[in-house]
């Protein structure tokens, strides 16, 4: 019998080399820009800190910059962690339905997942671009780009809902996003 490979190794060969490695990438630049975000935060917060009790001076746009930031950390987290199974939902009470049960409640909270996120990309687009004459007070940055957060967060969830269900479909078993790659054999060892 042909040695088997572990789970997490033969999940991630159930789905093509090309879209795995864009999946990659794709987790990698999102924890990145998420990461990113998060330095920016504490360096900005810390400026602010500085300023105001070691000189005695706040800065003017140190607030604004946070609130930014913060709200486009969770926009672009929220695929992510959908994709993870770290949203809220009740699997406990799916998980107690038998199995064809649990298939058909899952596939409707997709469809409504869906439908929502689709709903609040069309508004968020709306919002946003109504708001894009005007500009923050502080950072002097069109409100568009502060509000269009909200849309490619949306987005981003239905593109997460979207794989998740055609591998659903597919039967692919996919590796949660920015699971390790299971270790290639022989890989990293010398001699």
């Amino acid at each position: 019998m042909a040695d088997r490979a572990p789970s997490a190794e033969r999940a991630a060969r159930d789905v093509p080399a090309p879209v795995l490695g864009f999946v990659r990438a794709y987790v990698r630049a999102v924890e990145s820009a998420l990461i990113g975000g998060t330095v920016a935060i504490v360096a900005i917060s810390a400026l602010q800190v500085f300023f105001r009790y070691a000189l005695g001076q706040s800065l003017s746009w140190s607030e604004e910059a946070l609130r930014y930031l913060m709200l486009w950390i969770a926009f672009l987290g929220m695929g992510l962690a959908y994709s993870r199974g770290e949203m809220v939902g009740m699997e406990l009470l799916v998980s107690r339905l038998p199995r064809r049960a649990a298939g058909v409640v899952r596939a409707g909270a997709r469809v409504a997942v869906l439908a929502m996120m689709l709903a609040i990309v069309a508004y968020g687009i709306e919002f946003a671009w109504t708001t894009r004459t005007t500009s923050a007070v502080a950072l002097g940055v069109s409100m568009f780009w502060i509000h269009v957060s909200v849309a490619v967060g949306a987005a981003l969830v239905a593109l997460h809902v979207l794989a998740a269900g055609a591998a659903g479909a597919l039967g692919l078993r996919v590796p949660p996003a920015g699971a390790p790659r299971a270790p290639v054999p022989g890989a990293g060892r010398a001699g």
